[in-house]
């Protein structure tokens, strides 16, 4: 049973890319959706029971964010040497972090990377010309 929620992670990784919807495996989700500074975050903290999302004025998160938790129990062995909760990242496999404030930084860096430093971003999916008359 511990095997399954990983393995599930991994197939639903592999239907995103090949965007297939027919064979997608539903587990229970949770979906937190507001407006600006509406406590979000908040509210997936509060699930998670650990601070490790950026904070700020404005815009902060500036993207989505996909969370796996996972439950280990001290007794398992994929726990390894952990005394404690720890973090992974995708884009960091082999990196695991026990301190949640790296965590935030981490998360931090990343959207960065993605979305650039600019708190602002307009994403068009065509070009549109804009033309004023007066």
């Amino acid at each position: 049973m511990e095997n399954l929620i990983p393995t599930i992670s991994k197939l639903q990784d592999v239907f995103a890319v090949v965007g297939s919807n027919e064979s997608k495996v539903q587990l229970p989700q949770i979906i937190v959706v507001g407006s600006q500074s509406a406590g979000k975050s908040s509210v997936i903290e509060g699930i998670v029971g650990r601070d490790f999302l950026p904070r700020g004025s404005g815009i902060v998160t500036r993207r989505p964010l996909l969370i796996h938790l996972t439950h280990t129990p001290k007794d398992v062995e994929e726990r390894g040497d952990f005394e404690d909760d720890w973090a992974q990242f995708e884009h960091l496999p082999n990196k695991c972090f026990t301190d949640f404030d790296q965590v935030r930084l981490e998360i931090e860096a990343e959207t960065d990377r993605l979305t650039g430093k600019d708190r602002v971003c307009f994403y068009l999916l065509k070009f549109i010309n804009f033309v004023f008359s007066i």
